[in-house]
């Protein structure tokens, strides 16, 4: 464990980080309401005054960490759908960046997507932050034109389509987690075998999306990053 000495010496943006980390740990461990901020603050090698400077209180240090970790997640989506790539490429690398990351930080996942329900300010913040989530993956979706194009409820069709998507992929992640021995590849399929066929019914039919073909179903990728969980 590192000591509140050494602790002393790193920059306030580094010790914030390193408080996020233990916090991950300690509440995906033992939840909300068994973990602790004097745990946490050992774990941080830092003392509780000093990490009351940083977060004025448990819940806003819960409400910190959901919000890095969904901008993470939705920062990986963003950079999948910006590629130059056919977009049924596109969206099953956004999938797999999803899953890539569950696999490469399952304590992260467990708090964003395990919500506490015996708080009603925690819960309500935790479903501001998935409408956050929502709001900027719908924002994604929104800048393929091709996509519900000429819609009059456009936004609202986006957003729906969006919210039952990421909703999806959550569901999964719970399932995977009693499920380790299934691939995530196999997860990445079966999402874009119901994903992409909505997609796909929805383009409007000139074969292009953003100056880039839109792609066959029937073609698959040859790279494509996603972990198997071993």
């Amino acid at each position: 464990m590192t000591s509140a000495t050494s602790a002393v010496r790193l920059s306030r943006p580094h010790r914030r980080q390193r408080i996020l980390d233990a916090a991950v740990e300690a509440f995906a461990t033992r939840g909300y309401d068994g973990a602790s901020m004097s745990e946490i603050a050992a774990a941080s090698g830092i003392t509780k005054p000093v990490l009351y400077d940083h977060f004025a209180s448990k819940r806003d240090l819960f409400v910190e960490l959901m919000e890095s970790i969904r901008d993470e997640l939705v920062g990986r989506s963003a950079r999948a759908m910006g590629a130059d790539q056919p977009l049924e490429t596109r969206v099953r690398v956004a999938i797999a960046a999803f899953f890539a990351y569950v696999d490469e930080h399952p304590a992260a996942a467990r708090v964003l997507l395990v919500v506490p329900r015996g708080d009603p300010e925690l819960a309500d913040a935790a479903r501001q932050v998935q409408s956050g989530a929502t709001a900027a993956l719908t924002a994604l979706l929104a800048g393929e034109p091709e996509l519900l194009a000429g819609h009059s409820d456009r936004e609202l069709r986006l957003e729906l389509f969006t919210e039952l998507i990421k909703q999806g992929l959550h569901g999964l992640a719970e399932w995977w987690a009693d499920h380790p021995q299934v691939a995530a590849g196999s997860l990445v399929e079966a999402v874009m075998d119901v994903v992409w066929i909505g997609v796909r019914a929805h383009l409007a039919p000139r074969g292009v999306a953003r100056g880039r073909p839109v792609g066959d179903r029937g073609q698959r990728p040859v790279e494509c990053p996603t972990t198997e969980l071993m």
